[in-house]
């Protein structure tokens, strides 16, 4: 069963297709990047330090001759992963990885990818459609180069990265495609005019438009739609099996197994929750921790068991958080605390709402973490606002202000209305104190200075 999320790394389709119980111990471990186009990822002969999941950019495998000349063997999108010779055994790259079109793909360490994949057989399966897919791709394109021309080849390697990309815009140059597909740059642009005055495409300096993805359609090869079918094919087999691993019940009542899938649910929500879930025991070491939970406390869960929480907190709010833990765990009535977040190498030091329970065993501490940083901040600003308006007000005792009756602001030097208040009163001049200066004075008054004294 597939669960894609919008912005997150589900928008990969390898990790959209894993049950979410395998996903959730994952994710821990995927950090986003931003990848440049022309950006090598990695080196023909090198270890290679990551994998990577494509989420909104496109690259490509590619191979150079001795004299320099390179060639596209397959490219890499939304629907596959860098790092497919580590899935056959081997450590080292056959072949350089270029980005193509820039944007975000999400990060693994290579060898905690062997750790996950050598024990997640829905990982394993979809790591196996990737590498028959990639397959397919290069024997497709071997067909592609001997017998179809350039202006086909393009339109193929065009609809690849505006459907891979899910944008009709492409930031690539003539360049970088005529490298790709191994032609001179020359017979690349000349394509290119031609479906520009079809009405197919718009190109300008560094930049492809797609006008008209059906046009392009009609002139690209049959390989466009072959590898397309067999790459869906693939990952519906692959979806298929993967729910077969994760979601299989033993033999059970109907009831029971209506249960199970309640549970599931239920955990699910507790694992993907927008909020941090924590409990803590006695000594306020870590028991349990959900992903945002993890994320907020900048730790990975594989590691919370028993971490100690106080030395994530700023070391000026430990005993504060202390004497709150020991005042749940004595029984009394559900309260909150805020203390600050010591900042870490990725995030700076913020501000947390800490929502606490005592569990139903009575040696946990339930915990709900809520970032209220910029909340507070906001009401920093306010507050440092005001005290600039009663500082300003107060440095200028011979200038008093007045609204009239339309609401406009006058202002006076206090001798110049000494015992003219009557006068005043009848003008309907009202006189402003620094609670009822208007908004926007208190805005400008850094600017305002008093006026000599008569």
């Amino acid at each position: 069963m597939s669960y894609p999320m919008a912005e997150s790394p589900r928008q990969n389709r390898i990790l959209a297709s894993l049950p979410l119980n395998h996903y959730a111990r994952i994710a821990e471990h995927l950090r986003l990047v931003e990848l440049v186009s022309g950006e090598v990822i990695g080196e023909t002969g090198e270890d290679l330090e990551f994998v990577y999941f494509p989420t909104s950019c496109t690259s490509s495998l590619v191979s150079h001759t001795q004299d320099g000349d390179s060639s596209e063997l397959a490219m890499i999108g939304r629907d596959g992963m860098v790092g497919v010779h580590l899935i056959l055994g081997s450590l080292r790259m056959n072949h350089r990885v270029v980005v193509q079109c820039a944007g975000q793909a999400y990060r693994m360490p290579a060898h905690v990818f062997l750790e996950e994949l050598s024990h997640c057989q829905p990982l394993q399966q979809l790591a196996l459609c990737c590498v028959q897919a990639l397959i397919a791709q290069m024997a497709q394109s071997i067909v592609c180069i001997g017998h179809h021309s350039v202006s086909e080849r393009l339109c193929n390697w065009l609809l690849f990265n505006s459907d891979a990309l899910l944008s009709v815009q492409l930031h690539v140059t003539h360049e970088m495609i005529a490298n790709m597909l191994g032609v001179r740059r020359e017979s690349v642009t000349q394509a290119l005019g031609k479906l520009q005055a079809d009405g197919c495409v718009a190109s300008g300096r560094g930049r492809i438009s797609i006008l008209d993805r059906d046009g392009l359609v009609t002139r690209v090869c049959e390989c466009f739609t072959q590898v397309s079918q067999e790459t869906h094919r693939l990952f519906e087999r692959a979806g298929g099996l993967s729910d077969t691993f994760s979601w299989s019940l033993p033999e059970r009542s109907d009831i029971s197994a209506i249960s199970g899938q309640g549970l599931q649910k239920y955990q699910d929500a507790y694992d993907f929750a927008p909020v941090g879930f924590v409990s803590l025991d006695a000594k306020c070491r870590l028991l349990q921790t959900n992903l945002a939970g993890a994320i907020t406390l900048g730790i990975q869960r594989s590691q919370t068991q028993a971490a100690d929480f106080l030395s994530c907190l700023s070391a000026t709010d430990r005993d504060i958080f202390s004497a709150f833990h020991q005042e749940v765990l004595s029984g009394k009535c559900r309260r909150h605390c805020e203390v600050r977040l010591q900042a870490g190498e990725h995030r700076s030091e913020r501000i947390l709402r800490i929502e606490a329970t005592l569990g139903e065993d009575g040696q946990e501490c339930q915990l709900v973490l809520i970032d209220v940083t910029e909340e507070r901040r906001a009401l920093a600003q306010t507050l440092e606002r005001e005290h600039q308006q009663q500082e300003m007000l107060a440095k200028q005792p011979y200038m008093l202000w007045f609204k009239d009756p339309q609401g406009h602001l006058i202002s006076a030097n206090a001798r110049l209305i000494d015992g003219v208040n009557r006068t005043l009163d009848e003008a309907g001049l009202e006189k402003l104190d620094a609670q009822n200066m208007p908004w926007q004075f208190a805005k400008a008054a850094p600017m305002l200075s008093a006026s000599p004294e008569a």
